[in-house]
């Protein structure tokens, strides 16, 4: 056997390495919203908890990508990214085992950091396993793979939860875990890097500091009101701390975070697309898995079969996204998807109501299309705004918004969600009984029942059949609601999109970088 056949060999087991766990990544964001319900079900959580199951994972991304990405630079690249592997493993043992919301949110918590630790090595081994004639290929399989699991994640899960339970939607990681340690062990050599630069943990601390009080606000405040003094303060303190997190950053000669890169009106513009579209994303991908289990009685299969309409468009729009981009710039299949996406946005708001799935399949379509076509060219076209050298924290920067995006968007749309269904539920109960014992009675069927608890759904079902029927209505004019939140931002996007997006000039486009 050649040395030059086995260095090869190598090679192609750090990619493969490196795409499944991308791929194990995207499996775990769609099985977790397929799996919602039965998790609610099963630990018998309130609305307002259930959120945090998804906001936990995305604030800890927000909070600590960028530190992820430090850390591989300076300690390699190869063994962060096998501690993220590791530590993902662990974090989804914890869930699939959890016994109530604490130990599931510790779960996630531990998978987001497993995540953090990654997805940046992932993507730098990657690119740098292979030199420039053969990088395209690399890379394409590592992105197709990436975007194939993104695709099949919803069936699996959905098959796994329907035929074991909703912890196997946690447990399907594992064997995914042990073969991208095993491959990255046959990687050897192939997977070594250089380790540069410095971590300051301070930063990082800063960061969670400025960040979890905003989020904790926000998701708390259909329960403390939206002018609680509890409210405001946390509000106000993260966002006191997070500017004093943007003057340190931005006097530093290697921030954690580049916040210089945003006073470029270009990068600006593409931060902003990204938040905004993160903000609806993430709110419809927990809420559209709810939606149709909750509400059109879909079998977890049957709702991760029902996902694709929106992944599916969004990946085959993924390459004409860069055929508009290398030909026209940024802000043609941006200002395109971004359109498409707010209009689908704003159907699926009209088509909730009706409580049939006939009505809500074009606005899934439309939205993934748009998704597609607005957002794979967005970080590339954020990182060529500055040098070669700079282009690791502007991908950095860029990302930390991103996840930012999807904490903050999780916790304002649910909390839409819950404060308009607890109104409606009050209002239901009290049309159907009069004060006292059987109102208490009945408030407590329907809250069960909301659970998720079958005994509590058929008791309702026979005994108070237009209870029933309203509640279910209920539950599908709230997350409407709710939506009018992603809608908004994604119409903000938009906005930033049209007004401070350029068209290159034929110059740009050939050398392929903005002048600052």
């Amino acid at each position: 056997m050649s040395v030059a056949s086995t260095d090869s060999r190598q090679r192609w087991c750090t990619v493969f390495a490196t795409a499944g766990a991308l791929g194990m990544i995207m499996i775990d964001a769609t099985g977790t919203a397929v799996a919602l319900p039965s998790i609610q079900r099963d630990l018998l959580l309130s609305q307002g908890s259930q959120q945090w199951i998804i906001t936990l994972y995305a604030l800890t991304l927000a909070v600590a990508i960028a530190t992820g990405g430090r850390l591989a630079d300076v300690y390699g690249r190869a063994r962060v990214f096998r501690l993220g592997v590791a530590l993902f493993a662990a974090g989804s043992a914890v869930s699939g085992l959890a016994l109530d919301l604490p130990m599931l949110l510790c779960g996630r918590t531990m998978e987001g950091l497993g995540n953090i630790l990654m997805a940046p090595a992932a993507a730098l081994l990657a690119t740098e396993a292979f030199g420039p004639a053969e990088r395209g290929r690399a890379m394409g399989l590592y992105t197709g793979l990436g975007g194939l699991a993104m695709v099949v994640g919803p069936i699996v899960c959905g098959a796994v939860v329907q035929a074991g339970g909703w912890r196997w939607a946690f447990f399907v990681n594992l064997p995914l875990a042990a073969a991208v340690l095993l491959l990255l062990r046959a990687a050897g050599a192939a997977a070594a890097s250089p380790r540069s630069g410095v971590f300051r943990p301070a930063e990082s601390v800063l960061l969670a500091a400025a960040l979890g009080p905003i989020v904790l606000g926000l998701q708390q405040s259909h329960a403390w009101g939206w002018t609680s003094p509890l409210t405001l303060s946390l509000v106000a303190g993260g966002t006191l701390l997070l500017a004093v997190f943007a003057v340190i950053q931005a006097r530093s000669a290697d921030p954690l975070v580049d916040v210089r890169l945003f006073t470029q009106r270009q990068f600006c513009a593409d931060g902003i697309v990204l938040f905004c579209a993160q903000c609806a994303i993430v709110g419809q991908s927990a809420y559209g898995a709810i939606y149709l289990q909750r509400v059109l009685h879909f079998a977890p299969l049957e709702s991760g079969l029902a996902m694709l309409l929106f992944l599916a468009p969004m990946m085959a729009c993924a390459p004409l996204s860069g055929v508009l981009y290398d030909r026209y710039g940024v802000k043609v299949p941006v200002v395109a998807g971004l359109a498409l996406a707010t209009a689908g946005f704003i159907l699926e708001i009209q088509a909730l109501p009706r409580m049939d799935f006939a009505f809500m399949a074009p606005a899934l379509f439309m939205t993934g299309a748009g998704m597609g076509l607005s957002l794979s060219q967005t970080y590339t076209d954020g990182t060529g705004q500055v040098a070669e050298s700079r282009r690791g924290r502007a991908f950095g920067a860029l990302d930390t918004v991103r996840q930012l995006g999807g904490a903050i968007g999780m916790a304002a749309i649910g909390t839409v969600v819950v404060a308009m269904e607890r109104g409606r539920f009050l209002s239901i109960a009290a049309d159907a009984a009069p004060e006292g014992p059987a109102r208490v009675q009945l408030e407590a069927l329907m809250a069960d029942a909301i659970y998720g608890k079958d005994a509590a759904v058929h008791t309702l079902a026979e005994q108070w059949p237009a209870v029933a029927s309203a509640l279910r209505a209920s539950a599908a004019l709230s997350i409407s609601d709710g939506y009018h939140v992603g809608a908004g931002m994604l119409a903000l996007a938009l906005c930033a999109a049209v007004l401070m997006m350029r068209r290159p000039s034929p110059a740009t486009r050939r050398t392929g970088r903005e002048t600052a």
